[in-house]
């Protein structure tokens, strides 16, 4: 009987009024935001340390102090229903929902998507979409996300899933940052200039290096030179544009900054990254206004990838 009487929870109401109490220190102002009587609330408050086996308040000359114990579970009370809390207002963005989230990766969003995803907002203006970025991975049963657009697949075994494109990189620079007229001679003038570096951490080996390129250029006689280090790629794109060195740059996130003439490519070698970018999302998702058509124009977007 001890066990099942800690493994049953008590009545919410009893919960309620404590947590109310401990906020206001007086059962007198917890009873007039609860819309009942001080008896009720001090009833209510009794019923609760009997469940629980404990004190939880004493009274002081002011109204009443928490003990304790009644510290310890009072933080457990307000995240509970905080918690409550959030689910609720989650609840309401469902009645007559008519909005999509669509998070990414912080440079593909800022990057890729940005630029052309208002495009798609003035087309369907009776849709709230709703743009997260993230370097985490997404949990669709606690985010409320509706697609992400992800590095790689492997992640998400349970959920649709659409291969996007594979991007690839080319090494490009500023043109204030070129001490010789395009197009460069000698591919080996590349090792002149500082290079920048991106490091990914474990998806790095997915990504391209200057070894890589060089080699893959048939240029071997000294290995890159050291520079700047970034483990985000649109701090690496800053870089570039700002002449701090060479940058091979991922096609898809420079597209913009090779059109406005904020960087140049200084070769047409390209080498793929070995993993392709995802747009992921449960099926559910599929039943709510709109999701097809946000759906169908991402896939459109990606084909000029993959050209």
């Amino acid at each position: 009987m001890e066990l099942a009487r800690h493994h049953r929870l008590p009545k919410l109401s009893n919960m309620l009024a404590f947590e109310t109490a401990a906020k206001t220190g007086s059962q007198t102002s917890a009873a007039d935001i609860l819309c009942i009587t001080p008896a009720a609330v001090s009833q209510q408050i009794r019923q609760l340390e009997e469940h629980l086996g404990v004190k939880l308040f004493v009274r002081s000359k002011t109204g009443v102090e928490l003990t304790e114990p009644g510290i310890c579970y009072l933080g457990f009370i307000q995240e509970a229903f905080e918690n409550l809390r959030l689910a609720q207002q989650r609840m309401a963005q469902y009645q007559g929902d008519h909005s999509l989230t669509l998070t990414a990766l912080s440079a593909p969003a800022s990057r890729w998507l940005m630029p052309r995803i208002y495009q798609w907002m003035d087309q369907h203006p009776e849709i709230e979409l709703r743009i997260q970025a993230t370097h985490s991975l997404t949990d669709f049963n606690t985010n409320p996300t509706d697609f992400y657009l992800s590095f790689g697949d492997e992640h998400y075994p349970l959920q649709e899933k659409i291969e996007l494109f594979r991007d690839s990189v080319i090494p490009v620079c500023s043109p204030d940052l070129l001490q010789a007229p395009l197009p460069l001679g000698n591919m080996e003038q590349l090792l002149d200039y500082p290079m920048i570096h991106v490091d990914w951490g474990p998806d790095g080996r997915f990504l391209p290096d200057w070894n890589e390129w060089f080699l893959a250029a048939g240029i071997i006689s000294r290995p890159p030179n050291p520079g700047p280090s970034f483990n985000l790629s649109a701090m690496a794109i800053d870089a570039a544009i700002d002449g701090r060195g060479v940058l091979l740059g991922q096609r898809s996130l420079i597209r913009e900054e090779l059109q406005q003439g904020k960087l140049v490519a200084l070769s047409s070698l390209a080498l793929p990254l070995t993993k392709s970018y995802f747009l992921i999302y449960p099926e559910r998702v599929m039943n709510k206004p709109k999701a097809q058509e946000l759906q169908a124009w991402l896939r459109q977007l990606a084909e000029y990838e993959r050209d």
